[in-house]
C-alpha cells in the first residue's frame, strides 16, 4: 500500500470489489438455474407424447379414426386386440371385413347417421375377432367437420350382454314359477272350497234340520227351545262366514256361469261388508269364451284391488270397467281392466310394504298380460292391467266350464 493512500478508502476498495464478485455469482447461479428449468420443460415436452401415447394405447375401449368409406386410418392398441390383428395391417382396410355379415347394413347405415350429422351416432353390432370369436360391440362416431373423417370409439359389451341375457334368463325361469305356483294355489284352493262345501256344509245342514225338530217339539217358552232357536242362529252365521269363505277360496259362479257373474257377486258382497263406499262395475263388451287362466287372474285382481281399497285406500268411491276390445285380427283381440278409486293415494315411486301390488303384477304377467299403477298422494289410485286374448287365452269348445 502506498504510504500516502488513506487506509479508509482501502478498505472501501475492497469492500466494493467483494460485493460486485457475489452478484456476479448471483446473477451466474440465476442464469444457471433458468438453463436448467429449459432443460427440464425440454424433456417434459418430450415426454409427454410418450406418456399420451401410452394412455391412449391402453384405454378399455378401441379408439379409431375411419373415413367416409369405413376404411381404418387410425387404431389404438385395444382396438386392435377387439379386431384380432397388428395394429399396423389394419390401417387402410375396412372396418366392415371385421363385422358379421347380416350386421354390414347397420354398420353402413351408421356411417351414414354419423357423417349426416353434428352429434354422436351410436349402434351396436358383432364382430368377428380372434379365431373368429364373435363380440358384441357399441360404436359411437363423431364426424369430424371439415376433414371427412371421424372419431370412433369401440365399446366391448359382451359382458353386459351376458350378464342382461343371464338375468333375463333368471327372469323367465321366474315367471314360469310364479305361474306354476298360481296354478297349483287356484287348484288347492278349488279342493279345498269343494272339502268345505261338501263335508262342512252337510255337517251345518244336519245340525240345523235336528234343530229344527228340537224347536218343534219343545214349548215356546221353555229353556229348550230358546236354546234351539240360539242354535239355529247360530248356525245362520256359521253358513254365511263359510259362504263368504268359499267366495274367497274359489267362486263358484266363475266356474259355472263365468267371469261377469263371478264380479257381480263379489259386487254384492264386498258392498254387504263396506256400505260406506260405492262400487261401480262397468262391463264393456263379450265376456264368454275366455280360458281360466284369464277368467280366474281377473277375478284374483279386482278381489285383491278392492281389498286394499278397503284396507288402505280411505276412499268413498272405487269403479272397476272390463273392457273387452275385439280386433280384425287374433292378435288385436285385448281384454282391459282398471280399478280406480278417490282415495289418499301413495308414491308409487316407493316400495310397497305388502304383497298386494306385486302379487297382482306377478298374476297379470304370468297370464301373459302387463300390469301398471298410477298413484299420487291425495288423488287416488289408478290400476291397469292389459291381456292379449290369442288362442291361448280363448276358451276352446272342449274346455270343461
Amino acid at each position: 500500500m502506498n504510504k500516502n493512500q488513506d487506509p479508509i478508502e482501502t478498505n472501501a476498495s475492497e469492500i466494493y470489489s467483494k460485493i460486485d464478485f457475489a452478484t456476479e455469482l448471483q446473477i451466474h447461479r440465476l442464469e444457471l438455474e433458468k438453463q436448467n428449468s429449459k432443460l427440464n420443460d425440454a424433456q417434459q415436452l418430450k415426454e409427454t407424447p410418450d406418456r399420451y401415447a401410452a394412455f391412449y394405447d391402453n384405454v378399455p375401449v378401441g379408439y379409431l379414426i375411419l373415413d367416409k368409406a369405413g376404411n381404418i386410418l387410425a387404431i389404438n392398441l385395444t382396438g386392435s386386440t377387439l379386431l384380432g390383428k397388428e395394429r399396423a395391417s389394419l390401417l387402410n382396410e375396412s372396418f366392415s371385413t371385421y363385422i358379421v355379415q347380416d350386421d354390414n347394413d347397420r354398420f353402413l347405415k351408421h356411417l351414414q347417421q354419423t357423417f349426416n350429422s353434428s352429434t354422436n351416432a351410436v349402434t351396436e353390432l358383432r364382430i368377428k375377432g380372434p379365431l373368429g370369436k364373435v363380440t358384441q360391440i357399441r360404436l359411437e362416431s363423431l364426424v369430424i367437420e371439415d376433414a371427412g373423417i371421424c372419431r370412433t370409439v369401440m365399446t366391448n359389451i359382451n359382458p353386459i350382454k351376458e350378464t342382461v341375457d343371464y338375468n333375463q334368463e333368471l327372469l323367465h325361469g321366474h315367471r314360469r314359477l310364479m305361474q306354476n305356483l298360481f296354478k297349483i294355489q287356484e287348484e288347492e284352493r278349488r279342493l279345498l272350497a269343494r272339502e268345505l262345501h261338501d263335508e262342512l256344509g252337510q255337517w251345518l245342514t244336519a245340525i240345523h234340520a235336528e234343530t229344527e225338530t228340537i224347536a218343534y217339539f219343545s214349548e215356546k217358552d221353555s229353556t229348550i227351545h230358546i236354546s234351539a232357536q240360539a242354535i239355529k242362529e247360530c248356525i245362520k252365521k256359521m253358513h254365511d262366514a263359510m259362504h263368504d269363505m268359499l267366495s274367497q277360496l274359489r267362486p263358484i259362479l266363475l266356474d259355472t256361469l263365468g267371469l261377469e257373474d263371478a264380479l257381480l257377486e263379489l259386487k254384492k258382497q264386498w258392498i254387504s261388508h263396506n256400505p260406506h263406499i260405492t262400487l261401480e262395475l262397468v262391463f264393456d263388451g263379450k265376456f264368454d269364451k275366455l280360458s281360466e287362466l284369464i277368467n280366474i287372474t281377473i277375478f284374483r285382481i279386482v278381489q285383491e284391488a278392492l281389498n286394499n281399497v278397503r284396507n288402505h285406500a280411505q276412499a268413498s268411491q272405487v269403479r272397476v270397467c272390463l273392457h273387452r276390445k275385439t280386433g280384425a285380427t287374433a292378435t288385436e283381440d285385448t281384454l282391459s281392466l282398471s280399478v280406480e278409486d278417490n282415495g289418499k293415494g301413495y308414491d308409487a315411486d316407493q316400495i310397497p310394504h305388502g304383497l298386494g301390488v306385486l302379487g297382482m303384477r306377478e298374476r297379470a304377467i304370468a297370464a301373459g298380460g302387463k300390469f301398471f299403477v298410477r298413484s299420487i298422494p291425495n288423488h287416488g289410485t289408478q290400476i291397469h292391467a292389459k291381456f292379449p286374448l290369442d288362442s291361448s287365452n280363448r276358451r276352446r269348445k272342449t274346455d270343461v266350464l
